[in-house]
């Protein structure tokens, strides 16, 4: 058994050995229900395991960045569909390029 403590805001923190065990990450959503003798927490089961690594901590961090980037407005355009994108790129590669500078 490993003791946790209720904070003053509500929060309960699960000691990592727990979170380990459980196979719990940063981000992991949990249900909570009252049972007979206590509180049993259990991971939601709402998503698609096939998408579990969307829920990682290192493709959430990459969502926020993306985030960040489109309210500066470092990204290109936004399409409407498949066939929109595979013109755009045909109409960019049937445009001459530029020659590379090598600089030694």
């Amino acid at each position: 058994m490993v003791l946790t403590r209720l904070t003053v805001d509500g929060r309960v923190t699960l000691p990592k050995e727990l979170r380990l065990a459980a196979g719990l990450h940063d981000g992991t959503e949990l249900e909570a229900e009252v049972v007979n003798d206590g509180i049993l927490l259990r991971p939601c089961a709402k998503r698609d395991p096939d998408q579990a690594w969307y829920w990682t901590p290192e493709w959430q961090e990459g969502e926020k960045q993306i985030e960040v980037d489109r309210a500066a407005g470092r990204l290109g355009p936004v399409f409407d569909s498949a066939d929109e994108f595979l013109d755009a790129l045909r109409a960019q590669a049937d445009r001459p390029s530029e020659p590379s500078v090598i600089e030694d």
